[in-house]
Formats: structure tokens, C-alpha cells, sequence
């Protein structure tokens, strides 16, 4: 038993081989050629995707007419063609990414809309990510495979990251840095400080509150931060 699932996780991605390759990959930034670590890649043509390690690297498999959506906060979204990716003398495909020309605060987020095969993607990687102890009777090689494996560690920690990224999308439709300045009518205020300081408005509170509830405890907070700031 413990063999034939040895074999059959070992073998898994074998079908893909046919009609695909596996290519690997480094994403590094432009201007520092710095390794970049956790940006999330996708395969656009079917929404396959996976994250870069902390060196940048990373495995996928991909046809020759695939595009790759590369994101990362702070930088600008890369939309490449598979056939435009620069293959070293190594094997290896160079992607470089460009940070956006100004520090992408939270006021940029709110701006950033995450595209409906993005959201699904997200929310299929988290899903996976949540392979309940019931599944080790109803498909225990899938269960081992995902709970062991490299490849699974990879999709529970990109779970994460996407669950923080959909958490931040719902805060900043309620409290963004514009929002923020529109209603204490301070033009200065330094969102992420404020943030930090106001511990009462978490990402939970302000998820699960509207109007006159959440704004009157984010004036409430923010008199406070005034005075607070005056003292100093």
C-alpha cells in the first residue's frame, strides 16, 4: 500500500509532460537585480500558477503559446509571453520586474483590483491549503502528497499571502489612506502609523463595521493620536 503511494505521488505530474514542459524560472527586480521572494505567478491561459521561493526561483509547467502574470505589491504587474522570456546559459529563465515609480502605499491598494480568474485562483489555493484530517480516509495519497510535500508547504504558505492580500482588499474599500485624509481632513497623516497606533480599528473591526460605527471610532482614535502628537 505504502509503495503503490509512493508511486503514484511520484509519478503524478507525469501526464503533464506530454503536452507541457516544466521550465524553472528566477524573478528578480530591474534595478537591483535582486532575487525577489513570493511573487505569485499565473499561468493566464488556465490559472495555474505558484509562488517564487526565497532566492526568486521557481518550477511551472507551461506550453510554448502560455502567458505568465507575474504580481507583487510595490511593483508593476508583468504580462509576458512564455516565448519572450529571456533562457540563460544556465536553463534558467530570467523574469525582471519593475518597481513602480513611486513607494506603493496602502492609498495604492485600494486602487489595485484583484481580476475575477485572480480571485478564483486565490481562492482555489486556499482551499487546498485546508485539507481537513476526513481526507486521509477518502483520498489518503492526495492528503499525504499535500500535507508532505514540497509543493504542498508551498501552497499552504501562499494560502497565507493570499488570505492576507483578501483580508487587506475588504479593509481598504472601508479605511483607505484617501478615506483616512477625507475625514480627519489632515492631508499629512501617516496612514500606516495611525494604523499601528490605532489598535481598536484592526482588520476585523473595520471588516465588520459600517458608517457611523467605524468612522465615529476612527475620529475617536484620531483625536486622541492628535493630542497624543501635540504633547511630544
Amino acid at each position: 500500500m505504502k509503495l503503490s503511494a509512493f508511486i503514484l505521488i511520484y509519478f503524478l505530474p507525469i501526464s503533464y509532460l506530454f503536452s507541457q514542459q516544466v521550465i524553472n524560472g528566477k524573478i528578480v527586480d530591474r534595478d537591483s537585480s535582486s532575487a525577489m521572494p513570493f511573487v505569485y505567478i499565473i499561468n493566464k491561459g488556465n490559472g495555474n500558477g505558484t509562488m517564487s521561493d526565497n532566492n526568486g526561483n521557481f518550477s511551472l509547467y507551461l506550453k510554448t503559446e502560455d502567458t505568465l502574470i507575474c504580481s507583487y505589491i510595490g511593483y508593476a504587474k508583468l504580462i509576458i509571453p512564455f516565448k519572450n522570456i529571456l533562457k540563460q546559459a544556465n536553463g534558467v529563465y530570467k523574469i525582471i520586474m519593475t518597481q513602480m515609480p513611486v513607494n506603493l502605499s496602502m492609498v495604492t491598494i485600494t486602487s489595485f483590483k484583484i481580476k475575477p480568474y485572480e480571485r478564483d485562483y486565490m481562492n482555489k489555493i486556499i482551499d487546498e491549503s485546508k485539507i481537513k484530517t476526513l481526507d486521509y480516509f477518502n483520498s489518503p495519497i492526495s492528503a499525504l502528497y499535500a500535507q508532505y510535500s514540497k509543493e504542498g508547504r508551498q501552497i499552504r504558505k501562499l494560502a497565507r499571502i493570499f488570505e492576507d492580500l483578501l483580508v487587506e482588499e475588504q479593509v481598504q474599500q472601508k479605511l483607505s489612506a484617501e478615506i483616512l485624509r477625507k475625514l480627519t481632513g489632515d492631508d499629512k497623516i501617516d496612514y500606516d502609523a495611525f494604523r499601528k497606533y490605532c489598535y481598536e480599528c484592526n482588520n476585523q473591526f473595520i471588516i465588520s463595521h459600517d458608517g457611523v460605527d467605524l468612522y465615529s471610532r476612527v475620529m475617536t482614535c484620531y483625536k486622541r493620536w492628535v493630542t497624543e502628537k501635540g504633547k511630544r
